[in-house]
């Protein structure tokens, strides 16, 4: 059976939309509440200056919560996400959840900046873990990875790979995380 070259382009663009349906529809599933909260390491990650700190969350109680992504240069599905972080911090804002990422990459830091600037995630806070000493502490496995935290420092969820998180049905399932 032959056939045309018109319905072989329906069924290939009819099977891209089923994959990228399905594509959020299955990483949602992985959104939900972890079963065995763990506490976020006190460990010192540089700022963009490359002064050193710890994360301490929520020290003036203001924020819900927080939606941290592991990332590096090299890695390309991390640089097709950081748009959709962007866009996720500036729809959640409103609901006190905040959203930053932390660089596992060895290069230098002011390269790094250049880099997420020029590829859409220039409203999003930044650290660095050169060492990786967090990603390994929360025995993470690739990247990207990114981890949500509560006010009280607890990881509640945890996603591995790409995901479209500015996308509505994503927002949701973040903030049913906390309220």
């Amino acid at each position: 059976m032959l056939i045309s070259n018109f319905n072989k382009k329906i069924i290939i663009i009819f099977l891209l939309y089923l994959t990228i349906l399905s594509e959020n529809a299955y990483a949602e599933e992985y959104l939900d509440k972890v079963s065995d909260k763990i506490k976020f390491p006190p460990f010192n990650v540089l700022d963009n200056k490359e002064k050193p700190l710890i994360l301490k969350f929520n020290q003036d109680l203001k924020k819900k919560g927080f939606v941290i992504n592991f990332w590096a240069t090299w890695c390309v599905p991390c640089k097709e996400e950081l748009p959709d972080l962007s866009l996720l911090k500036s729809k959640i804002k409103k609901y006190n959840i905040d959203v930053f990422t932390i660089s596992i990459d060895k290069k230098d830091i002011q390269d790094q900046l250049k880099f997420l600037s020029n590829n859409g995630a220039s409203n999003l806070d930044h650290f660095f873990d050169k060492e990786m000493k967090i990603f390994k502490a929360l025995k993470l496995r690739g990247i990207p990875t990114t981890i949500i935290v509560d006010q009280n420092s607890f990881i509640i969820s945890k996603h591995e790979g790409i995901l479209k998180w500015g996308e509505d049905e994503i927002i949701n399932k973040i903030k049913s995380l906390f309220y």
